[in-house]
This record gives C-alpha cells, structure tokens and sequence, in this order.
C-alpha cells in the first residue's frame, strides 16, 4: 500500500483493480474492493488497519465484478444511481449467472462467490454528490458514455482524481459493456481542460497517473472507433476481428501481449455494433 498524499493510500496488489483509501475523521472510505473472496478478506483487514472502521465503499461502476466486489464488502455503499438500479434490477436467474460468469474467473473461490447476495447500495446520485468530511468537501460526479454506472471521485485538496475504469493508460480499458463510446472520448476531453487536476488513480494498470497522459487513451480510442466503422461496413460473415486486434494491441499495448490483443477484439465487437447501420432485416418494416 502506498500513501500518494496525506491520509489517501492506493493498492495495486489485489488485480484485476487499483484500489484506494481515504482517510476522513477516525474512519476511512474506500474506492472499489476485490472482487477476489481471499482478496477481499485480506484488503479489508489491511485497509482497517490504516484507517480504522470503513464507513462507505465507493463504487465506480455497475460491472458485474464490481457488483461482485460490493456483495463481498458488506459496507455501505456509495454509486452512482445508475449502479443502484442495476443491482436492485437483478431477479434470481440474473444474479446467479452474473456469479457464475465471475465464478468462472475465479474457479478455486467459485463456492463463496455462488453463495453471495447482492448488497444494496445505500447512497446514490444522479450528478454530483458531495462528501464534506474533509475540507475542501470529496466530489463525486457521474461520467457519461463508459461502464454504466461509471463515477468520478475528486480530492480537491490534492488536486488527485479516483477515475474507476474510464481511464486507462498501460492496458485497454473495458469496451464490452460501452453505452456511448462517443460521449466517453468527449467526457476525457472534458478531463484534459481541468487544469486543477494534477494526479489520476486510474481503476487498472499503473497508478497514479499524469492528467496529461490521459491523452494516450483519447487516441487510443479515435482509433479503435475509426476501426470499428470500417469494419462495420463490412459483411457479417466477412468481419476479421482477430488482425486489427493484433495490429492495435502491438501499437498501443505491445507490453501486455495477448491479454490486451483479446480485450481490444471484445471491444471492437461492442463498438461495430454500436455504430453498424441497421440492416434491412433489422429496419422497421414500411408501408407503402
């Protein structure tokens, strides 16, 4: 764990996420939680240690594993509104087999993670929420066009930005369940301006980051949206996800080999069917 400012640690040690906490008062807040059982066991007693009795866990998206992680924190929860309607949405078939998708990354942990119940959250926003334990207060806000759900939290004191899954620099960032791919590159943008924000906390990969190499993904993401309107004009059957995967992985994540090669394919596939133009099979039917 390490102290990146006065009273805000992060841990990178539990993967797949960048964990964080806050210290506020005689308690903390933490940012995200492993969705791992042992993971999460071992980082709730490590993060008690340092801060004390943990009175919220911020969640920055509605990803299945992040609904996981909250199940395994039974802590209060922070999220976005978004967050909270997907998880209160969830019926007994969905949830079991969100825990058997996650179950499966996990197969020796798969018995606890089958036994879990989802956990509400108990304060959500729509916009912006302001946390005053500290002064000047903890923003959070949500961010559109990335995970649903997704959420920014600002430590205005520092000038330090919990970014969750919207940013990423030294791996792809999650495509699979992208809403609007085109609201997510203005919402960076919009980042790029803020010119009080020194420091990122991305919610994968190296952490904490410069504001100005959020840049990279802006680019990364011009890119692999040109890609996915090329590929979208294409026939289904014609459609070679495999090379422009390879290609993009080898320009922008050459360090993370395969791994990134078939997160970027995934992502193509989300982005081609966010663009592609409707067939004529799919087009309302017209009378004339």
């Amino acid at each position: 764990m390490e102290e990146i400012a006065p009273g805000i640690f992060i841990e990178t040690g539990y993967p797949p996420y960048n964990l964080a906490l806050v210290a506020v008062d005689d308690c903390g807040i933490a940012i995200d939680f492993p969705p791992r059982p042992s993971h999460a066991h071992q980082w709730l007693k490590e993060a008690q240690a340092v801060v004390g009795q943990l009175r919220y866990v911020v969640i920055t998206n509605a990803s299945p594993e992040r609904q996981v992680a909250a199940a395994l924190c039974k802590i209060p929860i922070i999220a976005a509104e978004a967050t909270l309607r997907t998880i209160a949405a969830q019926d007994e078939r969905t949830w079991r087999e969100l825990l058997q998708d996650v179950a499966s990354l996990y197969p020796e942990e798969a018995v606890e993670i089958m036994a879990l119940s989802p956990h509400r959250v108990t304060i959500a926003f729509n916009r912006c929420f302001m946390m005053h334990h500290r002064t000047p207060p903890l923003t959070l806000e949500t961010v559109e066009g990335a995970e649903p759900g997704s959420l920014w939290l600002t430590v205005p004191g520092h000038h330090l930005l919990f970014a969750g899954d919207t940013v990423a620099v030294d791996e792809p960032p999650p495509l699979e369940r992208t809403a609007d791919s085109k609201a997510w590159l203005n919402s960076l943008g919009h980042l790029m301006k803020r010119s009080k924000i020194y420091q990122i906390v991305p919610g994968r990969g190296k952490a904490p980051i410069l504001r100005g190499d959020v840049e990279q993904q802006r680019e990364f993401l011009r890119v692999m949206r040109r890609t996915a309107r090329t590929l979208a004009h294409k026939r289904h059957n014609n459609v070679n996800y495999t090379q422009p995967a390879q290609d993009l992985g080898q320009v922008f994540f050459n360090q993370s080999g395969q791994k990134a090669v078939k997160r970027i394919r995934h992502g193509l596939e989300r982005l081609v069917l966010e663009i592609q133009p409707p067939t004529i099979e799919d087009s309302p039917e017209t009378t004339l």
